[in-house]
Order: structure tokens, then C-alpha cells, then sequence
């Protein structure tokens, strides 16, 4: 399942096209889709001991939080986003994940809100929240070794953050670039981040960040996935793998070829590449291109 503007909509105006697809292994696949009339960003699969059922959850730039049940359920984040009475006004949410059992949100200026209970969300960023003279951008998060981990973009340069006894503190992040993602490899718990130039860095908050990437590569890398043993990166454009210290481009084999990419994930044995009007997967052994009904026109409900 994923989010998807598609058409001639204003992809920051409502609504949000909500894409459902059951994976049966053939390119047609079954689709399910919902019109929202709010603008979600973010999507993430949710496990709770409170549901007897795993949910999708959304987060819209305002902090409103969507849960995708057979009775839908709404919460607010009270202090994101801009426009709302009670926002602080440091700026717009961008993610939203589960760590260790917990779901965060987080966004501009360093903002990290967990749920702490349902309806209950607090603030998660001691030692990271900026002001509103701040212009950064927490673009993603991740767990490994019981510390968690943040990387930036935007302002004078990419930060590489880690938490522990509940502070934030900078980590030194040797390419100085916007970092897009972070990602903890299962095996091994190294941290794996990428961004701007070409940027790709490996480490840990106990022995450092170290340059990975190639040299001349000047790609903008916007999300990390391990598959088959090998870390995969994606650019608007283009899929990559890291393995014996050197990128290689990824030849799909598609016909066209794949028009854009813009998220890489694992679902069991299957890699997935998400893209504004592409959407293929990878077995280990062949690419298949999914003609997503989200990249065909829709007209937005009045």
C-alpha cells in the first residue's frame, strides 16, 4: 500500500489518492483506491498488541494521523504543522515510521513526536528541535543497537543525529551534504545513510560515519534497502547497488525503461521500487513493471 498524486492535481492540494495493492505475482495484480480529502505525505504498516489487526497509518503535513482499519481512526499531532491554533509553527511534518514497536512523525525544524498511548503524542527531540530562524529538515529515522538514529537536509549542511539518555547530539558527517535517508542493516547493525553528490556513509554513533560512495558520482540517493545481501539505493531515476566497495547502476531489462524511481522497500523476498509514475518489483532474478492506477488521470471529488 502506498500514496500516490497522480494526474493533473496540485500534488499539495487535496485530495491524496490512497493506492491498495494485493501482490499475486503478475503485473495486473489487485488494486484498491480511495480518494482523501486531506494531503498525506507519509505511510507506514503499524503493529500494536491495542489492534488485532496490523493498519496502514498516514500522517498529513499538519500532524493529522489516518489509521487505516475497517473503522477508521483519526488523531492529531497538537503541535505540528503551520495553520492549526495549537501548531508551534516550526513547519510541516515529512515521515512517519514504527521503531521498536513505537510510532514516530517527524519533520521540519527537527521535530519527533512518538505515541506514547492512543491520542497521546509527545515530543521526541530533546536536543534536536530547532526554532522557527531554523531551516532544516528531518527527513528520516531509524533504530539499530537500542539507539536511534536522524539525518537532515537543507541549512548549511546534512546532519547525522543519534539519541542516547534521551538527548540528541550531532555525529560528524564527513560528505557535509542534505542526507535524504538512514537505514540499519539487519545483519550487521551497521548504519547506512545517503543524500546529496553522491553521498553514501557507513558507521555508527560508537566508531563514526565513513565515506562509502564512489568518487565522481554526483547522484542525489533518496532511500537505502538491503536485498539478497547487497544495500540498494535509489535517485530520481536510477537504482544502484553497493557491493565490494563500488556503486553499480541497476539494468532493469524493462521495456520502457523505468521512468522514475523514488522509494525502495523490502516486502518479504520482493523489492520493490516506488516511483510518481512508475512501480516495479524485483524477485532476485527479473524485474516486473505494475501498471498502477494512480499514475492514470482521476478527477478530485468536489
Amino acid at each position: 500500500m502506498f500514496l500516490a498524486h497522480a494526474g493533473d492535481s496540485d500534488p499539495f492540494e487535496p485530495p491524496t489518492k490512497i493506492i491498495v495493492l494485493k501482490d499475486i505475482g503478475t503485473p495486473d495484480g489487485q488494486w484498491g483506491l480511495e480518494n482523501l480529502q486531506d494531503v498525506f505525505i507519509d505511510i507506514c504498516t503499524f503493529k500494536s498488541d491495542d489492534m488485532d489487526r496490523p493498519a496502514f497509518v498516514c500522517v498529513s503535513e499538519e500532524g493529522k494521523v489516518w489509521f487505516h482499519l475497517p473503522t477508521r481512526i483519526e488523531e492529531d499531532i497538537a503541535d505540528a504543522g503551520l495553520f492549526k491554533p495549537t501548531s508551534l509553527g516550526l513547519g510541516y511534518l515529512g515521515g512517519i515510521k514504527q521503531l521498536n514497536g513505537d510510532l514516530f512523525a517527524f519533520g521540519f525544524r527537527g521535530q519527533i513526536y512518538r505515541r506514547a498511548a492512543p491520542g497521546k503524542w509527545e515530543h521526541f527531540d530533546e536536543g534536536l528541535l530547532g526554532s522557527t530562524d531554523d531551516e532544516f529538515d528531518l527527513t528520516d529515522m531509524c533504530i539499530s543497537g537500542g539507539s536511534f538514529y536522524a539525518v537532515t537536509a537543507l541549512g548549511s549542511g546534512g546532519r547525522i543525529c543519534s539519541r542516547s539518555n534521551g538527548i540528541w547530539v550531532d555525529e560528524f558527517n564527513p560528505s557535509g551534504d542534505w542526507l535524504n535517508a538512514v537505514a540499519a542493516h539487519p545483519a550487521s547493525g551497521t548504519v547506512w545513510v545517503c543524500g546529496r553528490n553522491g553521498a553514501l556513509l557507513h558507521g555508527d554513533a560508537k566508531s563514526g560515519f565513513t565515506s562509502a560512495g564512489n568518487l565522481g558520482c554526483y547522484e542525489e540517493f533518496l532511500s537505502i534497502a538491503f536485498f539478497k545481501g547487497q544495500v540498494w539505493l535509489n535517485s530520481a531515476n536510477a537504482i544502484y547497488t553497493f557491493a565490494s566497495g563500488a556503486l553499480s547502476k541497476v539494468d532493469t531489462g524493462l521495456v520502457p525503461k523505468l521512468q522514475n524511481a523514488h522509494r525502495l522497500q523490502v516486502v518479504g523476498d520482493v523489492l520493490w521500487s516506488f516511483g510518481y509514475d512508475d512501480v516495479a518489483r524485483f524477485d532476485g532474478e527479473k524485474w516486473t513493471r505494475f501498471v498502477c492506477p494512480g499514475t492514470k488521470l482521476f478527477t478530485p471529488k468536489a
